[in-house]
């Protein structure tokens, strides 16, 4: 299992200025021993703190100093430190935190910046290829998740990246990600056994609102539920706000048991207040919703009583707790996706070294018990997570079906 949930601190990430000096990938490894953490805090600079000549290039790849004689296991980390750095400095916190949890004296960090496009992560996972990585870890965009599969699969280095776009996936190369369409069949299958069976929709115009009323259709399909009306909207408060007032106008004639709401932030807020002002009530009409909802539901009344998806959230609660004690600040949503990944692969090479790090190992059916809960990867890459269904209360949310505690045996 990936997570024992025990408490551990670790080194903070460098500032941004520093991230120019990301070609440096081994001045920057990060290795520690299990059991062993540095004090919280700013941590050591990335870059030119270690002396450039003091590294040693083997044939298998860079080797720090301090390092030298180990049977070592490289792992390659592209983050999107020049297009995104307050993620990619959560995103690397994280990958430390789950080094000083899971790793041993022969883990090394390498982590690079995964740039914008294909090309750029196509070339940073190269460099890491040069550098000996086992295993990559990144990047966050689907085009980099496409440039860095193209580079390692023919060497058989996996990939484990966090876009949730399932085409980029397959033959080594993994998404660790929340998967919207998974999100929309626990949603779906929850409501019908709950004896609903119409669903109004309202989601925002864009690619991510386009999959919600693609997966909602195929679903509710699957488990004999109706979509009634649906509204996309161009993405603002008060368009959504707009779409919803609509939205309850056509209900009147057209009524449905619940509204899945795919949204977040501001656009949330204003569509459960414009629902309700337009005399929409959870009595008659459910709201449910994805994990777009998570850490605002509660604090809109008018959702209190509305459904959403989620990971399991004693697992994400533990994470946090633990991020926090370590760096004195949240985590962002993003950041457990590169704890999780460094763990699997601290936990799978611990005994083999490099070698226990195949994609047998990695597709285990058991799955792994990560920060955000269980999940494990299915043969065509693409992530399972055990999904719970929360209970939106007042101030507060509740667990109304929790995730499962492990998978059935065979994939899905």
């Amino acid at each position: 299992m990936v997570s024992r949930r025990s408490s551990a601190r670790a080194a903070g990430f460098p500032s941004a200025k520093t991230a120019a000096a990301l070609g440096l990938a081994a001045l920057m490894a990060a290795c520690a021993t299990p059991g062993v953490s540095p004090a919280p805090g700013p941590g050591p600079a990335v870059g030119p703190t270690t002396p450039p000549e003091a590294q040693v290039q083997t044939r298998e790849g860079v080797t720090p100093p301090f390092m030298r004689g180990r049977p070592i296991v490289r792992v390659g980390l592209l983050l999107p430190f020049t297009l995104r750095p307050q993620d990619a400095a959560a995103l690397y916190s994280a990958a430390e935190l789950a080094l000083f949890d899971h790793g041993n004296q022969n883990t090394l960090l390498i982590p690079r910046d995964a740039g914008s496009d294909e090309a750029s992560a196509a070339a940073a996972a190269r460099a890491l290829v040069a550098d000996g990585a086992d295993i990559i870890i990144g990047p966050v965009l689907r085009e980099g998740v496409a440039g860095a599969g193209a580079t390692a699969r023919p060497r058989n280095i996996p990939v484990i990246g966090f876009s949730s776009d399932r085409t980029v996936a397959g033959n080594g190369v993994y998404l660790l990600s929340f998967q919207l369409e998974d999100e929309i069949a626990r949603i779906v299958s929850y409501a019908a056994s709950q004896n609903i069976r119409t669903i109004a929709l309202l989601a925002p115009s864009n690619e991510y609102g386009r999959r919600v009323e693609s997966a909602l259709r195929a679903q509710a399909q699957a488990y004999g539920v109706t979509v009634g009306a649906a509204r996309l909207y161009n993405r603002s408060d008060s368009e959504a706000g707009a779409a919803a007032a609509a939205l309850a106008q056509t209900l009147r004639t057209q009524p449905a048991q619940a509204v899945l709401i795919a949204e977040s932030g501001g656009p949330l807020r204003a569509i459960g207040v414009a629902l309700v002002q337009a005399g929409v009530t959870q009595q008659q009409t459910r709201f449910i919703g994805t994990s777009a909802w998570l850490g605002d539901a509660q604090r809109e009344p008018t959702l209190a009583g509305g459904w959403y998806v989620s990971p399991d959230p004693n697992a994400r609660t533990s994470f946090e707790e633990r991020y926090q004690r370590a760096y004195s600040r949240e985590p962002t949503r993003l950041a457990s996706l590169a704890y999780d990944a460094v763990a699997i692969a601290a936990r799978l090479s611990a005994d083999a070294g490099s070698q226990g790090l195949t994609r047998g190992a990695i597709e285990n059916n058991e799955g792994f018990a990560g920060a955000d809960g269980l999940f494990r990867f299915r043969s065509d890459g693409a992530i399972e997570r055990g999904l719970a269904i929360i209970e939106v209360g007042a101030n507060s949310v509740n667990v109304r079906d929790p995730a499962p505690a492990r998978f059935s045996r065979s994939g899905s």
